[in-house]
């Protein structure tokens, strides 16, 4: 499998592990599973500042250049300490058709997707599946802004509702 790494360090030396040894515990994971290493990617924390994330935009541009099959991480907690971000940036991978590798053991029953998750986990993931079928939907449809008068009104135009299942036919057919 070719999978691409990412890590995350904190700001803290003495919080977590610093982004060389989350490195080094992805190649060893990588090597001993025979997945084939393409690129490691990493954000970095710098103190008093919002968290960087211009490892994880590249790491989503190494998958959209294709060849990929997952990410492998350190643990989930390498997106995030919070599980709500945790979750969108697992649905978003998998959206993406990426599958997520953990290192940690901890984390195998989580990225399970036969597996039943734990009640909040399960409410996020519901969320997601909902917005992904809204945006799938009615999100995919452009609307047209409506036309605006010179004098600033908005001119409605308001369709009898024979002539708007005519004009849903013609545009199906």
């Amino acid at each position: 499998m070719r999978v691409v790494g990412y890590v995350r360090e904190s700001p803290d030396p003495s919080d977590g592990r610093p982004a060389f040894s989350q490195q080094e515990e992805i190649r060893r994971y990588a090597g001993d599973n025979g997945h084939r290493l393409v690129a490691l990617c990493q954000d970095l924390r710098t103190p008093g500042q919002a968290a960087n994330r211009d490892g994880y935009l590249s790491l989503l541009g190494v998958i959209a250049a294709g060849g990929v099959d997952a990410v492998l991480v350190p643990g989930i907690a390498t997106f995030s300490s919070d599980a709500i971000v945790q979750e969108v940036m697992l649905w978003d991978l998998q959206a993406r058709g990426i599958q997520v590798v953990s290192t940690d053991p901890a984390d195998l029953e989580m990225l399970d997707p036969e597996a039943i998750p734990d009640p909040s986990r399960m409410v996020i993931r519901q969320v997601l599946e909902r917005v992904g079928e809204h945006a799938a939907g009615i999100g995919a449809h452009r609307i047209d802004p409506p036309t605006v008068l010179p004098d600033g009104d908005v001119l409605i135009h308001i369709i009898a509702a024979d002539k708007a299942e005519q004009s849903d036919s013609e545009a199906i057919g």
